[in-house]
């Protein structure tokens, strides 16, 4: 055999000769298709699915085309560049680098479906996936038949891009048709003034006999003296990108709708449109069309909206196909809007894979939105309420007190970033009631920040001249369960429909003085119908929503939420709904007491309470042997600032040197004073024993703060602090 003829026999076929311009482009359809089910096909299924995450970007339609062309091509194209550069070197090289490629791409392909049936290791997982591929190689190598089975597979590409583009719902997105401003019946002349929370159950604000806390609350309670609270509103679903516009509509919603102008022409925007102007932020939905709102996050240059789309879906992508250790080590948004990847019936699932972000900021994405500056974009909207001639809407969706919880009610933040200090510490269905406490607190801390931004609102709209002569009205989308053993604390179910379901909604009239309390079962379908009769208006279209006073509220005898995915009714009857809500009222007073109660009461939970304002000399003391302390924000008492933006009251960190699965009562001490008390737990993944432990503001003084965590061993009336760690 000769020389041509025996190499032809071992080389493949694909393999880049020297100036093999065509044998290049071989390779480049074989990593194209590889590529496309590695990359695309796993993202756009989640995507052709999940088609308001687009929407809640407010993405354009070049913007959604150029990613997903780029998303399909560039993996393979930067592989065979790559590939194209070695073969000039050596082709024997560029061959091997090809097969490592290929295997790399088939081990990329197989991981998600390991991660679905087996439960392994980070170790084992990858050591499985890259067998595979390399047997897939292997194969690809030595047998023509798998290579021409490539070859016919370059057509996905063009498939999968299809099915996103032209036959999923996120088409709409890409051919959108635009809503306008409707005529109406009436000529309003009361500037309006909406605010939107989000992920607020109304229980959240309530007292002992049931009226809004004014001490812990005050701005609330101050809008509710001069309005109407509807103190049995409660929302028609649980989740932001359908419950949100049903607020907007007044419609309830449907599967095959999308938070967009338009699926929703008829809103409270394109009603009042004509007559008012617009002052609208909307954070996670796209209702406003843009022919009357200007979308602040589509205001950024061209390139740095891919770039931003590119950040988050590449963190998303890499949820679906990392091995589950770690999965859980990426950044997440687990615990935010959306129901991002996953069946509707696998909550589990569906958190997991709900990541949308990488980066905090000022990008225009719900996952930055989340995490950086909410109070400055509430503030900036404030700021654009102005009298004028013509009356305007003031519309403001707010990510408050939605998580990441960081910020406290006098307006300062206790993290700089909103990432977890510890990996899942958010996110994990806690068997401990005690860490459930924990995150229930840290989200009051939150509600408490919203009511400061409340009283911002509220402080400017008198400065202005607006607030006797202006329609208020406030409200939330949904709320949220603090239940033990329940990982997805959004999700609406008949066991927590009472803390996800009852929200707070209050409307203060124009020139309204007096307030009063309506227990009518109002549905957030509900209350653009309210707006609009308080107005005066007749909207001219219909809405499956009615104002509050009509005769069908009140008449309402039953509480109807529809269920997340299904669209079934959960039915509650007004008996049943009353006592669930009594009893989450009475297990939140228990746990944190009320404003009444005095300052020190809400920091009062965990075991060992009697032990705070004691001081630490107050008992006996010794070295925890063989234990450490490794603080997360260690550097950050150093140099306290009580009254700078900062202050780092969430008490977070590892004990090192302990046993496997140990866990121990513990007590935080700043500066010689226990000032929070709590037990030690673990996570999901064992990390090590972790503690959790949120302090009062007030204790920080200026400079250097000394803190210190205590193991508390208790043996009859003998207390004994045995000192685990200090800090800084």
């Amino acid at each position: 055999m000769s020389q041509v003829a025996a190499r032809s026999a071992t080389a493949p076929t694909w393999a880049p000769e020297a100036g093999g311009i065509r044998q290049l482009g071989f390779a480049f359809l074989h990593l194209l298709a590889l590529s496309s089910l590695a990359f695309a096909e796993p993202l756009f299924d989640l995507l052709r699915k999940n088609p308001e995450f687009f929407a809640a970007r407010g993405s354009a339609p070049v913007d959604i085309v150029v990613f997903a062309v780029g998303w399909v091509l560039v993996p393979p194209l930067a592989l065979v560049v790559v590939e194209g550069l070695v073969a000039l070197a050596s082709q024997s090289a560029a061959r091997i680098l090809h097969l490592l490629f290929v295997a790399g791409l088939v081990a990329l392909i197989v991981s998600p479906t390991l991660k679905r049936l087996f439960e392994l290791g980070i170790g084992a997982h990858l050591a499985l996936a890259i067998a595979v591929g390399l047997a897939v190689a292997a194969l690809y190598a030595r047998i023509s038949v798998a290579r021409s089975f490539v070859s016919a597979l370059a057509i996905a590409p063009v498939l999968f891009l299809a099915l996103l583009l032209l036959f999923s719902p996120v088409s709409k997105l890409v051919f959108p048709s635009e809503a306008s401003a409707r005529a109406i019946g009436g000529v309003p002349r009361a500037p309006v003034v909406v605010v939107l929370f989000d992920e607020f159950p109304v229980v959240s604000l309530l007292d002992s006999r049931g009226q809004i806390d004014a001490r812990r609350y005050p701005n609330f309670a101050a809008l509710a003296a001069d309005g109407t609270w509807y103190r049995n509103a409660y929302t028609v679903y649980d989740s932001t990108e359908r419950a949100q516009p049903a607020i907007m509509d007044g419609n309830y919603p449907r599967r095959d709708r999308l938070p967009t102008a338009s699926d929703h022409p008829h809103s409270i925007f394109t009603l009042l449109g004509r007559s008012y102007s617009m002052n609208v932020s909307e954070e996670a939905t796209s209702v406003c069309p843009t022919s009357l709102c200007k979308d602040e996050r589509t205001s950024q240059a061209f390139a740095a909206r891919v770039r931003s789309m590119v950040d988050d879906l590449s963190l998303v992508w890499a949820h679906v196909v990392a091995p589950e250790g770690i999965e859980e080590r990426l950044p997440s948004v687990s615990q935010t809007w959306g129901n991002f990847g996953g069946s509707d019936d696998e909550a589990e699932e569906s958190e997991r894979v709900s990541a949308a972000a990488a980066a905090a900021g000022e990008r225009p994405n719900t996952r930055a939105n989340l995490n950086g500056n909410r109070n400055h974009r509430f503030l900036t909207w404030v700021a654009r309420i102005r009298p004028s001639v013509r009356p305007s809407l003031n519309f403001k969706h707010t990510l408050l007190p939605h998580v990441p919880w960081q910020y406290l009610p006098t307006g300062q933040q206790y993290r700089r970033v909103a990432s977890d200090p510890i990996p899942g510490i958010n996110r994990y269905s806690y068997r401990d009631p005690g860490q459930v406490a924990v995150l229930w607190q840290r989200h009051l801390l939150q509600v408490g920040f919203a009511d400061y931004l409340l009283g911002r609102l509220i402080r400017h709209l008198k400065q202005s001249g607006l607030y006797d002569k202006a329609l208020i009205a406030i409200a939330a989308d949904h709320g949220v369960a603090f239940d033990v053993g329940v990982y997805d604390r959004r999700r609406l179910t008949r066991r927590n429909a009472e803390a996800v379901g009852a929200i707070p909604f209050i409307l203060k009239a124009p020139f309204q003085r007096r307030g009063r309390i309506d227990d009518s079962y109002v549905e957030t379908v509900d209350i653009l119908p309210t707006i609009l009769r308080t107005l005066g208006v007749d909207p001219r279209v219909k809405m499956d929503g009615h104002p509050a006073g009509s005769a069908v509220v009140r008449r309402r005898r039953r509480v109807r939420i529809f269920e997340r995915g299904t669209f079934r009714p959960l039915v509650f009857s007004a008996r049943e709904w009353q006592q669930r809500k009594q009893a989450l009222l009475r297990r939140k007073l228990a746990l944190f007491g009320e404003g009444a109660d005095g300052p020190w009461r809400f920091f009062e939970i965990g075991p060992n309470k009697d032990l705070l304002r004691k001081p630490v000399s107050a008992f006996a003391s010794v070295r925890a042997a063989g234990l450490g302390a490794r603080f997360v924000e260690r550097a950050e008492y150093r140099n306290v600032d009580p009254r700078s933006s900062t202050v780092p009251v969430w008490v977070t960190g590892t004990v090192t040197g302990s046993p496997r699965g140990a866990t121990r009562d513990v007590a935080v001490a700043v500066n010689g004073t226990i000032v929070g008390v709590g037990r030690t737990f673990h996570l999901v993944r064992d990390q090590g024993e972790n503690f959790s432990i949120v302090v009062p503001w007030w204790v920080f003084r200026r400079g250097r703060n000394d803190v210190a965590i205590y193991e508390v061993r208790r043996f009859g009336a003998r207390t004994t602090l045995a000192l685990i760690g200090k800090a800084p």
